[in-house]
């Protein structure tokens, strides 16, 4: 037996749209009224006083559930425009944010799936090449203070080579030409 499968969409009946509207409008009366007096008492506008205070401008003395406030799109809207608490909360995360980079997509890919035990040998790899590039790092720095000292005395025996010509040249004693005619 199979079932025949109806090519025609569901509508839900007009009393359903009525209702869900409704409901959408009294969650966002009760969240007006409740902020008005959490912020007339002095109390601050957190979710669960929020939801306590609903309960006495309820009808059914049932109130608002926090999911409720935070579904329906007018009510958390206004919730989170008057709430401190959840603006220093959003405040930090876009601080944790900023502070911790995102990892690139490519670098997740290629560590994803290792175990432990090859993280801890690439770790050691890098701990060996660290070592051979601060060596070499070193040996560079020897070599190259080398060449400074070897440039250095080379310019002092070019200055020393300078001061003898100059000193010999002045010994020289300078004739004028003659002019033949």
């Amino acid at each position: 037996m199979s079932k025949k499968v109806s090519a025609k969409k569901r509508v839900p009946p007009a009393a359903f749209g009525e209702h869900r509207h409704a409901a959408f409008e009294r969650t966002v009366q009760l969240t007006q009224k409740a902020i008005a007096q959490l912020q007339t008492q002095g109390q601050k506008v957190t979710l669960s006083a929020l939801s306590k205070a609903t309960q006495a401008f309820d009808e059914k003395g049932k109130g608002l559930e926090p999911n409720t406030i935070l579904r329906n799109p007018e009510s958390a809207k206004l919730f989170r425009e008057q709430s401190l608490a959840y603006q220093r909360r959003q405040e930090r995360v876009r601080k944790a944010k900023r502070k911790h980079p995102q990892v690139k997509l490519d670098v997740q890919a290629t560590y994803r799936g290792l175990r432990s035990v090859e993280f801890i040998a690439m770790i050691e790899d890098l701990k060996t090449q660290i070592v051979a590039l601060k060596t070499q790092q070193a040996r560079l720095q020897v070599e190259r203070d080398e060449a400074h000292r070897l440039r250095d005395q080379a310019l002092q025996q070019n200055m020393r080579q300078l001061a003898r010509l100059t000193q010999s040249l002045s010994q020289i004693p300078l004739t004028e030409p003659s002019h033949a005619s």
